[in-house]
């Protein structure tokens, strides 16, 4: 499996639109499938953030994880988050997430970030398990999320 910039793989972007409005759109209930794409075509990036990252095996987009400056907007006050990490159904539970949690850790910390933050709905004990921290409890578009915190090593 290879980490890329979505850059490089921009014919992935309807599959990606399509995992996270499925996953997702119920946070976002006055977003379009359109609006979606929209969002993850401006991940396309590899010099600023927003960027997506995306894991690849033979020549198929598995999953995905991104880097930007604001995930809430309730929440200006922090900043950089890691968002949109989704990996396929069917490569769930061989460690395409942790790489591409990793991979997005390392890039921040590249950049010059020595924090991150980001909100599950329904994950917290996967990232707590990679070293994230409960923040918050709170409501999130009518859901309840938990807001968790990672302090980047130098």
């Amino acid at each position: 499996m290879e980490v890329g910039y979505l850059a490089n793989y921009q014919d992935s972007v309807p599959q990606i639109a399509g995992w996270f409005y499925n996953e997702w759109s119920y946070l976002y209930p006055e977003r379009s499938m359109e609006d979606f794409e929209r969002v993850v075509r401006e991940r396309a990036n590899r010099d600023r953030i927003p960027f997506a990252l995306v894991a690849i095996e033979s020549d198929l987009v598995i999953g995905t994880a991104s880097l930007k400056m604001y995930d809430m907007d309730d929440r200006f006050d922090l900043a950089p988050w890691l968002a949109g990490l989704y990996v396929a159904k069917e490569w769930r539970c061989r460690g395409v997430g942790s790489i591409l949690v990793k991979a997005v850790e390392e890039k921040a910390q590249h950049i010059g970030f020595s924090e991150l933050f980001l909100y599950t709905p329904d994950s917290a004990h996967f990232y707590t398990r990679l070293g994230w921290r409960i923040l918050e409890l709170k409501a999130y578009n009518g859901t309840p999320v938990t807001l968790m915190g990672r302090t980047l090593a130098f």
